[in-house]
């Protein structure tokens, strides 16, 4: 007879206008804050919305429904080619949400070093991805540190103000 081990998941919403709300911001954001602000180039919000939100509901096709979504508007308003940032995000997304299955993310250390895994994997891909045209950009390993790391700064402040509007299914 086995035993079966188990563990009871906790899935959270968030409502779906707040979640609107929450991405039409980092869009918002994301695409008018660099013109201003020149490091925050290096911050995806939303990479950071598709991974707390994939978090959150733990389902895998959301979180690759959201990356995707999210991706192809983030490509529609920026220089690069239709479908590299939702390929990526996809990516990310689906990751996110098999995490949050397996372990519990719910807390403040493993969310972040996991954001960070996950910004990691993102940034990879994207760069995988940017070699394929003609004339890729220059590897920069330092832009690729100081943007994991910034990336998991801005996931501390932006996950625990999110986590005030979420409520247990």
């Amino acid at each position: 007879m086995g035993i079966s081990r188990q563990r009871h998941v906790e899935v959270h919403r968030v409502h779906p206008a707040i979640m609107g709300m929450a991405i039409f911001l980092s869009l918002l954001l994301q695409t008018y804050l660099p013109l201003k602000i020149r490091w925050t180039r290096l911050v995806d919000l939303p990479l950071l919305m598709t991974i707390y939100f994939s978090l959150l509901r733990r389902d895998k096709i959301f979180g690759i429904g959201l990356g995707t979504g999210l991706g192809l508007i983030e490509d529609a308003l920026s220089h690069h080619y239709l479908g590299m940032y939702g390929m990526a995000k996809a990516l990310a997304g689906y990751f996110a949400a098999a995490a949050g299955v397996r372990f519990d993310l719910d807390h403040f250390l493993p969310r972040i070093v996991f954001t960070s895994v996950f910004v990691f994997i993102h940034n990879l891909f994207f760069l995988g991805l940017q070699y394929l045209p003609e004339s890729p950009p220059p590897f920069e390993p330092m832009r690729f540190a100081i943007s994991i790391a910034l990336n998991a700064a801005v996931a501390l402040v932006l996950f625990q103000a999110l986590d005030q509007f979420k409520r247990r299914v």
